[in-house]
C-alpha cells in the first residue's frame, strides 16, 4: 500500500491512539463503492474524523491540513454485513479478517448474547452486533438450549413482549410452531415494531407465512412445503429436502410472484445445504482453515457424519438423508435461488456459522461463491452484503455505505471487486470505528485461540453446541 504520510501514523491508528492529526485523516485516490448504485466512484478521497466518516469527495476539496493516506489502486468499499449467525466471543478476529463488521445472532441464549452485544458493540475489536435472542418454537425444538419454547398463542404474545422489555434487535421464529402461535407472535412483534425472520418448517410454509406479513425468510425454509403442499400436509413425518426434489415451477412462480408483491427479504444461506448434502467429504478435515477451529467445534462437527445416528435428530424423525436425496434437494434449491435472483428479489448474504463445517468469516466468502454459481452478479453481491444487510437488519442509519455521517466501518481492499469478486478476499485494512485492523494479525489471534480453546459452559446450539 502506498502511504503518503508517516508510517509511523498508522501505527497509531491502528492502536486507536487519538492525537489531534489524526482525529481527522483521509483515504486519498482510491475508488469508492457507492453501495446504493453499486458502482464504484473513481479517484475519490472518504475523509474520517474519529469514529465516523465525515465526507466522501473529491481530493481537492480537503483542506491542506488533512492527513492523506494514498491507495491508488485500491477499493474503499463499506464493512461486509453477515445476517445469519450464532456467535460467540472467538468468532470476533474471524469476522473481522475476512471484513464481516457487522453480524446478526439469530439465536442464541438471551443472557449470553445481550452481554456479548454490550461487548461487541462498545469495541473496535469485534463486529457490530444485532440480536435476536432464542428462537420461539412449539414443543418439539431441535436446539433446546437456544430456544423458548411456545405452547399457546398466549404464550407467544407474552413472549414477545419479554424479548422487547429486554431489548433484543428482532424477534426469529423456529421451524415447528404452528400456524396460530406464528401468528400471534408475528402480529405482537410487529405491534412493537419490530422486524421478524423465521425458519419455517412442517406447519407454516412461506405462503403462510410472507402472506402473514413475515419480514425475512431463512434458508428458503417453508419453500418447498409451499410448492408440495399436499405431499406436506398427507404425511406425518416431515421430509422437506425429497419436496425439492419435484419442484413445479409454475407453482414457483407465483409463490416468486407474492415475494416481489410483499418485498419480503430472503436470506438464502446456500452454503449450509451444500455442507449439509456433503458431510461425508473428508476433505473437511483437512482444510487450511481448520487451523482455526477450536477442538470442541470440531468435535461436534463430527457428530454430522452420515454415519453417527445423531444425524437424525435434525429434524427428529427425518430418515438419514442419502447423497442422491440431497442433491436433489440441491438442485430444486438452486433452480428457485437463480429465479429470485433474475428477478431481482430482496436477497441477503447469511452463513449459519458456526454450523457444521462453516467456519465463521470464511464460509461468508464461500457463500458468496455459492450464490454467484446460481446467477447473482458481482453487482449483486456487493449490494446484498452491504447495503441490503443494513437495511434488513435495521442498521442502516450507521453502516452499510460509505457516506457522511455514517460509522468508519470500511475495507481497503487491492483492486475491484466488481471486475473480480475475489478482490473482497485481498484486504489491506479494516476499519473498525476509524481503526485499523490487519487481516494476518487477526487470524494469528484466532489460531491461538484454536490450540488453546476448551468447552465452553456457555449454552448455544445443541447443548454446550
Amino acid at each position: 500500500m502506498s502511504l503518503s504520510i508517516d508510517p509511523a501514523l498508522i501505527e497509531r491508528l491502528r492502536a486507536g491512539k487519538r492525537t489531534d492529526r489524526l482525529e481527522r485523516y483521509a483515504l486519498v485516490s482510491a475508488s469508492v463503492l457507492d453501495a446504493r448504485s453499486g458502482e464504484l466512484l473513481p479517484e475519490h478521497a472518504v475523509l474520517i474524523e474519529g469514529e465516523l466518516i465525515h465526507a466522501v469527495c473529491q481530493p481537492g476539496e480537503l483542506g491542506d491540513d488533512v492527513a492523506r493516506i494514498d491507495l491508488d489502486g485500491k477499493t474503499v468499499l463499506p464493512g461486509l454485513i453477515d445476517v445469519h449467525v450464532h456467535s460467540e466471543d472467538w468468532h470476533a478476529p474471524l469476522f473481522l479478517a475476512k471484513g464481516i463488521t457487522t453480524v446478526r445472532d439469530t439465536g442464541c441464549e438471551l443472557e449470553a448474547v445481550l452481554r456479548r452485544r454490550e461487548r461487541w458493540n462498545s469495541s473496535h475489536l469485534a463486529p457490530r452486533l444485532v440480536c435476536t435472542g432464542p428462537l420461539l418454537d412449539n414443543p418439539g425444538n431441535t436446539w433446546p438450549a437456544i430456544t423458548q419454547t411456545i405452547k399457546t398463542p398466549q404464550d407467544g404474545r407474552a413472549w414477545v413482549d419479554y424479548l422487547v422489555e429486554r431489548g433484543v434487535d428482532q424477534i426469529k421464529t423456529y421451524a415447528f410452531l404452528d400456524l396460530p402461535c406464528f401468528q400471534a407472535i408475528l402480529d405482537q412483534a410487529h405491534q412493537h415494531d419490530k422486524y421478524v425472520l423465521a425458519h419455517l418448517g412442517k406447519h407454516v410454509n412461506a405462503r403462510q407465512a410472507i402472506e402473514a406479513g413475515l419480514d425475512e425468510l431463512e434458508h428458503l425454509s417453508g419453500v418447498a412445503e409451499a410448492l408440495c403442499w399436499e405431499h406436506n400436509q398427507d404425511t406425518q413425518t416431515w421430509d422437506f429436502f425429497k419436496l425439492w426434489a419435484s419442484i413445479d415451477l409454475e407453482r414457483a412462480n407465483r409463490l416468486m410472484d407474492l415475494i416481489e408483491e410483499k418485498g419480503t427479504w430472503m436470506a438464502v444461506t446456500r452454503l449450509v445445504w451444500l455442507r449439509l448434502a456433503t458431510t461425508w467429504d473428508s476433505r473437511y478435515h483437512s482444510h487450511p482453515q481448520i487451523k482455526y477451529t477450536p477442538r470442541p467445534l470440531r468435535d461436534y462437527w463430527d457428530t454430522f457424519s452420515p454415519k453417527n445416528q445423531r444425524v437424525q435428530r435434525s429434524p427428529k424423525n427425518m430418515p438419514l438423508p442419502t447423497r442422491m436425496d440431497r442433491c436433489q434437494q440441491i438442485a430444486g434449491m438452486a433452480i428457485f435461488t437463480a429465479e429470485l435472483f433474475r428477478r431481482e428479489a430482496k436477497v441477503l448474504i447469511g452463513t449459519d456459522s458456526p454450523f457444521p463445517n462453516l467456519l465463521p468469516g470464511f464460509s461468508y466468502h464461500d457463500e458468496i461463491q455459492a450464490l454467484l454459481e446460481c446467477g447473482l452478479s458481482e453487482k449483486g453481491v456487493l449490494q446484498a452484503a452491504t447495503i441490503s444487510g443494513a437495511q434488513a437488519l435495521q442498521v442502516d442509519h450507521l453502516v452499510g455505505t460509505v457516506e457522511s455521517g455514517k460509522q468508519a466501518d470500511l475495507l481497503i481492499v487491492d483492486g475491484n471487486p466488481l471486475d473480480d469478486i475475489q478482490t473482497l478476499e485481498r484486504i489491506d485494512v479494516i476499519i473498525r470505528k476509524g481503526r485499523w485492523l490487519f487481516p494476518k494479525e487477526l487470524l494469528r489471534d484466532a489460531a491461538i485461540y484454536a490450540r488453546q480453546a476448551q468447552p465452553s459452559t456457555e449454552k448455544r446450539l445443541d447443548d454446550h453446541y
